[in-house]
């Protein structure tokens, strides 16, 4: 029997936003609703464990799974391994998703976010474009954190022009009002 689970989920880091992406699984075996279904507590909690990790492994290795659920089955085991801190993992399962599918804009978004948390904010730069490019349904958390990489860069007038894209697409965001309102400040110091 064939089982839609579906869910976006948003982890809020920093004093910013960053936003873990699973995706769904249709069908496949329970390990991989496990799985899933670990990668939304990661996502929310920012936490998970080695029980985690085991349950995707099994997916994986035993899971029978087709190609889009062995997909979603990467995207979502590196969203756990993000959330134990495991990045090297995590990007691993990303470029394995992307390798599957080069048009996979969860797992872009996903490897934005973890370049975003250890700093390496060119490579999160174009990560959220490929996501944004791909049409990553979520177009607002894209714009948003990379907007927040982009202020953090210095580069006040890129942040400025996608926080104001976030908000066309999600108007009354409170985070992206803050943000907004904090780089025009910055804007402001910066040429008064």
């Amino acid at each position: 029997m064939n089982k839609i689970i579906s869910l976006s989920v948003f982890c809020v880091l920093y004093s910013g936003f960053v936003s873990a992406q699973n995706m769904q699984v249709i069908g496949g075996s329970s390990y991989a609703r496990d799985c899933y279904h670990a990668s939304t507590a990661a996502a929310l909690t920012g936490s998970a464990s080695r029980i985690d990790v085991e349950n995707c492994d099994n997916a994986l290795h035993y899971g029978g799974l087709k190609k889009r659920d062995l997909i979603a089955t990467y995207v979502n085991r590196g969203v756990v391994h993000m959330a134990m801190e495991n990045f090297t993992d995590a990007v691993r399962d990303y470029n394995k998703a992307l390798e599957l599918n080069p048009k996979v804009a969860e797992a872009y978004v996903n490897r934005g976010n973890l370049w975003f948390m250890v700093s390496r904010y060119q490579e999160a730069i174009e990560d959220y474009g490929q996501s944004l490019e791909l049409g990553f349904a979520q177009t607002h958390i894209a714009l948003l954190n990379r907007g927040m990489v982009h202020e953090i860069t210095g580069s006040f007038e890129m942040a400025k022009d996608d926080y104001l894209q976030a908000l066309s697409h999600k108007s009354e965001w409170p985070i992206a009002k803050q943000k907004l309102e904090r780089v025009n400040k910055k804007i402001i110091k910066r040429d008064g």
